[in-house]
């Protein structure tokens, strides 16, 4: 067995950084403030950097996701890092400086460089933001610094690729478009294999198609989307469709709904791979991948249905969901409790097996869960005119979506590129933005109580100022985007009983206080074990996923740990998350794949 690596996790509040204070003057001249910014990073002072100096990179300069704090480790590391690597004078790109603001008035100077760095004659061509707060001195200061990897000169981009005039079938593997040239005497059949085809996974295939890596995505159900139309029939995101697009701009249409329903997705996703003819094989259950020492190289093994195909390749890439394959079951719901109750109603688990309400209506309905799919089937029970009853163990954090949708409207719009939403939106430093989305929201929930005061009033447990950041990246959910459940619950057309379950009977579930209320279907919206090596243990085995670094949750300097990295064997990456951080982050993954196959592998920073 390889040697553990493990990344501990820590809460957001133990991570450096925060916002500054201060606020960009009315009648500040923002071009010369750019200039003078610009020449001060060219010519690094400590006394030219704020006290909470904060830089995140992506690959430019660390060849990984760094988070660095405070004045004296950012001016040091910047210094090395830009001898090191050769760094080319940060330059402004032909964009107006724009004005970044928080909601109770703290703002700041948001200004676009481009620059280069150099890793064994490989040039790195490179794009950056750089921050600047006016403070109480009347002295501007560099606050914040974003650099992230655009592409390698000469060898691509991974945000271009022309769609094709043909179709690819999606039922077998043709060709790819791009070849290289291997360093070692092993050639592999693929430079790169992606297994899994949701959004994480189709993003990291357009991305090697758009750099001309050899690759090849492997899916294991019929269809390309079909991890849309198998979900529960209400299931829409709640988040934008243009927030949700694939790679290389807008993938649905203006007349498509705001909020896309599960068939509409997958249908744009599928849509998608024949756009830009995708290399895969669908119908295609990944059983194992096995790595060679000798040969330095992944042999996967697939069974299809009228055969069974091996493939080799130098990187693999599983993208089969962070831990959403196996769905977790209360011990009172465990199969063998429910036979011996004698239960004569029909219990399900939401995740992998609740389609509809459509044969109990009218009936007794129980939503177990009170996060984004246990409002879904309350709302699906409530629309069926059953008798609808949410069971709720601890507070909810409820976020309104009019105030989600106004904030990624900003960015996300048809007038944006995702991709360039992408870098200015999400390459803040996940503690900054946290910061700044809290600020926002708990500003809202202060000044507009009576949602939040309705719930509690119908007996609902709110988690009035919630974190959402740490709902996203630390417990992997477990709030609920108000599309308009909560309104139905303050109306008492859903009713919420916050007792404990101890057992199931023949009609119904039996609280800890011995009352019982019936329930003729019960939905089990309790989640999924998390546990991503579980998962990975079934392709690559045991010993191989634990060798790979812990997945999800946050590092000491903010970053998401275990994710779209070397995953601490060679070769050997898991990309998965929410949809934004499938799409964007799939281009630093695929990045990585083709500085290796260009013999010029990204060397990992760590002080």
């Amino acid at each position: 067995m390889r040697n553990q690596q493990r990344t501990p996790a820590v809460n957001f509040d133990e991570i450096p950084g925060k916002l500054p204070e201060g606020k960009v003057p009315e009648g500040a001249n923002h071009s010369d403030v750019a200039k003078d910014a610009i020449n001060k990073l060219n010519d690094l002072q400590p006394n030219h950097l704020h006290d909470d100096a904060v830089w995140r990179d992506l690959l430019s300069f660390t060849g990984t996701y760094r988070t660095l704090n405070s004045q004296g480790t950012v001016f040091k590391t910047l210094q090395h890092l830009s001898k090191d690597k050769r760094r080319s004078p940060f330059v402004a790109k032909d964009h107006e400086p724009r004005v970044g603001r928080t909601a109770d008035g703290t703002s700041w100077l948001d200004i676009d460089v481009v620059f280069s760095t150099t890793q064994d004659g490989l040039i790195c061509d490179c794009s950056g933001i750089v921050s600047v707060v006016h403070c109480s001195d009347g002295e501007w200061l560099i606050w914040m610094l974003r650099t992230w990897l655009e592409c390698f000169e000469g060898n691509g981009h991974p945000d271009t690729l022309e769609p094709t005039s043909t179709t690819n079938v999606l039922t077998g593997a043709g060709s790819s478009n791009g070849t290289s040239e291997t360093r070692n005497k092993a050639i592999p059949d693929y430079e790169a294999i992606v297994v899994g085809g949701g959004q994480a996974g189709l993003s990291t295939a357009g991305r090697l198609e758009a750099l001309g890596v050899k690759y090849l995505l492997l899916e294991r159900r019929p269809e390309i989307g079909d991890v849309w139309n198998t979900r529960y029939e209400s299931l829409r995101w709640h988040t934008s469709k243009h927030y949700g697009s694939l790679p290389f701009g807008h993938t649905y249409p203006e007349e498509d709904d705001y909020m896309l329903p599960a068939k509409r997705i997958g249908a744009g996703h599928r849509a998608w791979a024949e756009k830009y003819r995708i290399n895969l094989l669908t119908n295609a259950n990944v059983e194992s991948a096995s790595w060679d020492e000798a040969t330095q190289l992944w042999t996967v093994n697939a069974s299809l249905p009228a055969s069974k195909q091996s493939f080799t390749t130098r990187h693999l890439v599983l993208s089969v969901g962070p831990g959403h394959l196996t769905p977790i079951f209360p011990e009172w719901a465990a199969p063998d409790k429910v036979t011996a109750s004698g239960f004569r109603g029909t219990i399900v688990h939401a995740g992998s097996q609740y389609k509809s309400c459509g044969p109990w209506v009218g009936k007794h309905g129980v939503v177990v869960g009170t996060a984004n799919t246990g409002h879904d089937v309350a709302e699906d029970m409530a629309n069926a005119s059953m008798t609808t009853t949410m069971i709720q163990r601890g507070a909810t954090f409820v976020f309104p979506v009019e105030w989600l949708h106004h904030a990624e409207d900003i960015h996300y719009n048809p007038n944006m590129d995702p991709a360039d939403a992408d870098k200015e939106s999400f390459t803040y430093p996940n503690k900054i933005m946290r910061e700044i989305i809290n600020r926002a929201v708990w500003t809202g929930i202060k000044y507009n109580p009576d949602r939040f005061d309705a719930l509690e009033a119908a007996g609902f447990k709110v988690d009035r100022y919630g974190d959402i950041y740490n709902n996203l990246y630390v417990r992997f959910g477990g709030h609920y985007v108000d599309i308009g459940a909560s309104a139905r619950i303050a109306k008492g057309e859903i009713t919420v009983n916050t007792k404990s379950v101890r057992s199931l009977n023949e009609s119904g579930i039996v609280f800890d206080d011995d009352s019982e209320i019936s329930a003729d279907l019960v939905v089990l919206c309790t989640g999924f074990d998390h546990d991503f090596r579980r998962d990975a243990a079934k392709i690559v085995g045991t010993d191989v996923a634990e060798s790979m670094d812990d997945f999800w949750g946050v590092d000491g300097e903010g970053e998401i740990r275990g994710h779209a990295k070397f995953a601490g064997h060679p070769n050997l990456y898991y990309h998965g998350g929410d949809i934004r951080m499938g799409r964007f982050f799939s281009r630093f993954v695929a990045l990585q794949i083709q500085a290796d196959v260009l013999g010029k592998p990204l060397q990992r920073y760590t002080d």
